[in-house]
C-alpha cells in the first residue's frame, strides 16, 4: 500500500508493507513501514528492486553457509 494522507494511515498500518510518501501527512509517515524521502513514486520501484536483491543475497548466503557446514562439520568431527 502506498499513501501520503491522513486517510491512508489505517490502510498503511494494516498492509503487509506500507510505503508513505515523505511529503505527506505525519500520521501516514508514522504508520508506514517505509518512507520515501523524495516524494517520487519511482522510489517504490527502486525499493522493490532493492528488496528483491536483498532477499536474493540472503538466500545465496544461506545456501553457501549450509554447504560449508555440511562439508566442514564431518571434517572437524573426524579429526
Amino acid at each position: 500500500m502506498v499513501g501520503d494522507g491522513i486517510n491512508d494511515a489505517p490502510a498503511l498500518k494494516q498492509a503487509n508493507v506500507g510505503i508513505a510518501i515523505g511529503a505527506g501527512a505525519d500520521v501516514a509517515i508514522e504508520a508506514a513501514d517505509v518512507t520515501l524521502v523524495r516524494g517520487e513514486l519511482s522510489g517504490v520501484v527502486d525499493a522493490m528492486v532493492l528488496s528483491r536483491a536483498t532477499f536474493k543475497k540472503i538466500v545465496e548466503n544461506l545456501l553457501w553457509a549450509s554447504g560449508y557446514n555440511a562439508a566442514a562439520i564431518p571434517i572437524a568431527a573426524a579429526g
